[in-house]
């Protein structure tokens, strides 16, 4: 390599959009800098120790868990032996670019612990597959429809903390209007078209926005019969997130009855990632899924 060439990124790839998502940014960068710690044949503590890090920050950092700030970083490409003038440079860009907030932050006070991660990565997506049992999914509500449902949910929600979660459920959308949007793929159980949720004139105003989406060309939706769901065996809903970059793990996010399972342990997202396709595969076809809505929707 010349003086003039250019230093090979410490990347895989162009990090593209994922770059406008600090959330992701941590993760790719603590995994980089697991994969140059592991190369230069040192473990945590040895890291901790050197650099006078309290304990556990090296693991903290690695996880993506908190931000690297930049003389930390700085620091960290020195002892791992990384010199390159545009590798750092490189490194360092992205870690500014991981120091700003998430646009999700300003919901905090109404987006709950246990849905954060996927919020939080959902936009970084190439692809979102997602299956809802109950409600139409979030993504896909419209404001009338989200407005229901989190009336519908425990407790009695004052008026404005309603308005905020039908607020977190638009600006989440938002990222389906954008040009590098996510590929969203949907299967819903046929029950929820049978659940008047807002009454007669939210449903239909409900349906004709499924059908306005499924005319965009990175949404995909599918309607599953009541036999293939009990045959399936879903039973819960759930989100697979799958991402373009090989430095962000595949993640599913798995739903309960008063919290959630967000996890990147390929064993089970794989589990999960099937449960999905035997789903899809069993499911109406988006021709027989459009057909159908507009079928319930003259007959409404």
């Amino acid at each position: 390599m010349t003086a003039a060439d250019p230093s090979p990124s410490l990347f895989v790839r162009p990090l593209g959009a994922v770059e406008s998502n600090p959330t992701a940014l941590k993760l790719i960068l603590g995994g980089k800098l697991r994969e140059l710690r592991t190369s230069a044949g040192l473990d945590p503590a040895d890291v901790d120790g050197k650099l006078g890090f309290s304990r556990s920050k090296t693991s903290r950092t690695e996880l993506g868990r908190h931000g690297c700030k930049p003389s930390d970083a700085l620091a960290l490409l020195s002892l791992y032996g990384v010199q390159e003038e545009n590798q750092v440079a490189e490194f360092m860009r992205l870690v500014q670019q991981s120091r700003r907030s998430d646009w999700w932050r300003s919901f905090s006070d109404v987006l709950s612990d246990f849905f954060t991660p996927l919020v939080a990565l959902e936009g970084a997506a190439a692809t979102i597959r997602t299956y809802e049992p109950f409600y139409v999914p979030g993504l896909l509500q419209t404001p009338a429809y989200a407005r229901a449902v989190v009336r519908s949910g425990p407790g009695q929600p004052l008026a404005h903390d309603v308005q905020r979660r039908v607020d977190l459920r638009q600006e989440r959308q938002r990222q389906l209007d954008q040009p590098d949007a996510p590929r969203l793929w949907a299967v819903i159980d046929e029950s929820v078209l049978m659940r008047s949720v807002g009454g007669p004139q939210v449903m239909r105003e409900q349906l004709r926005h499924l059908v306005t989406m499924m005319g965009r060309s990175h949404v995909t939706l599918q309607i599953a019969p009541l036999d293939v769901t009990a045959a399936v065996g879903v039973g819960t809903g759930v989100s697979c997130l799958r991402f373009a970059l090989r430095d962000l793990k595949d993640a599913v996010y798995i739903e309960h009855l008063t919290g959630s399972t967000f996890t990147q342990k390929p064993a089970t997202v794989e589990q999960y990632r099937d449960m999905l396709d035997r789903l899809c595969a069993c499911a109406l076809t988006p021709k027989e899924t459009l057909r159908t809505l507009q079928e319930r929707l003259a007959a409404m």
